[in-house]
Formats: C-alpha cells, structure tokens, sequence
C-alpha cells in the first residue's frame, strides 16, 4: 500500500489489545470500559480467547498510521 500523504510504501502490522480496539470522540479515564461507551466504534477483531486486533499500515518516512476499518481486518 502506498502512504496517500508521501506516496512511499507503507508497511503492514497489527495494533494488539486484550480487550476491543476502539474508536471514540474523546479521551477516556477507564479505557477498559471503551467498548461501552455509546460514542464507541469497534475497529479490530475480536478473537475467541478475548485478543483483539486490527490492521495498521504504517509509513516509516512520515510516521503516519493507516488503518482501513472496512477491509482487512476482519480475516486475519
């Protein structure tokens, strides 16, 4: 995949987590209790055993992170 800010190629990874990886409008307290909140937007994978993932691209020229939420990262 190529970065969209500097066009370099970026490389693939995981951002890891024993509980969801979630996205939210604010800052949390208790990141454990994410998942709940009604502003929370579920953007891993949630395995059997309670891990929980989700694709991250990352360039190493500009230090910007990608993350594609509708493909990739739900059959790794």
């Amino acid at each position: 995949m190529k970065c969209p800010y500097c066009g370099n190629d970026m490389e693939k990874g995981y951002i890891n987590s024993r509980d969801s990886v979630v996205w939210r409008k604010k800052k949390s307290v208790a990141a454990a209790f994410d998942g709940l909140a009604s502003d929370a937007v579920n953007i891993g994978t949630r395995k059997p055993l309670g891990e929980s993932y989700v694709v991250v691209y990352r360039c190493a020229d500009c230090q910007k992170f990608l993350i594609d939420t509708e493909n990739g990262n739900h059959t790794d």
